[in-house]
């Protein structure tokens, strides 16, 4: 538990990038990978607990989406688009369960009462646009949402700190969106830097 003291009863924030955001874990046939904003929209669903943000780093928000950055960085750098489709099948099993919240969290129902959100997207990866999508449509359904675009950098540029110094740019943000949890909520944030 992160000991946000935000005295409003959340001290928890889901936090995971990229891939690392799918729990690779030897789940039941029935099941799918985990992701935080599957996990954030299963706390508010399944009673709790009660979170007090969500951040996502180039986060992979849907197994099917059909967007210009998959298109336009389709041959990476880093990351292909055929690369994290073969990603996608290897999570899912069967790509018949794309369709799924629980595997593409931006196909639920309501994103209404989630928690608040960092998402930080990469300018060069092919991820960039779902992830900021699904930002506009947390902000669409009230959530207090940040989008912040890191402008030519690429897919998991955060384990690259030793050779790309703006790397840091992803704690400095998360170290911010952090802070702003203590502080009590009046009204929903909605910032969009992309």
């Amino acid at each position: 538990a992160l000991d946000l003291g935000s005295g409003e009863g959340r001290e928890l924030a889901v936090a995971l990038a990229a891939a690392a955001g799918q729990m690779i874990t030897n789940l039941p046939a029935n099941s799918f990978f985990s992701h935080a904003a599957v996990a954030a929209q299963r706390a508010r669903d399944e009673g709790g607990p009660a979170l007090a943000g969500q951040v996502l780093v180039y986060p992979t928000i849907d197994a099917e989406a059909n967007t210009r950055s998959r298109v336009e960085y389709a041959n990476g750098p880093v990351l292909k688009t055929v690369a994290a489709i073969g990603m996608w099948g290897a999570y899912l099993g069967d790509m018949a369960k794309a369709a799924s919240p629980l595997a593409s969290p931006a196909r639920s129902r309501s994103l209404a009462g989630l928690a608040p959100a960092l998402i930080l997207t990469a300018e060069c990866d092919p991820t960039c646009d779902e992830g900021e999508d699904y930002g506009r449509a947390l902000q669409a359904a009230g959530v207090p949402a940040r989008i912040h675009r890191l402008e030519g950098l690429v897919h998991a540029v955060s384990y690259m700190s030793r050779y790309v110094p703006r790397a840091d740019e992803i704690t400095q943000q998360v170290g911010v969106f952090l802070q702003s949890l203590k502080q009590p909520r009046t009204a929903p944030e909605v910032e969009t830097v992309a």
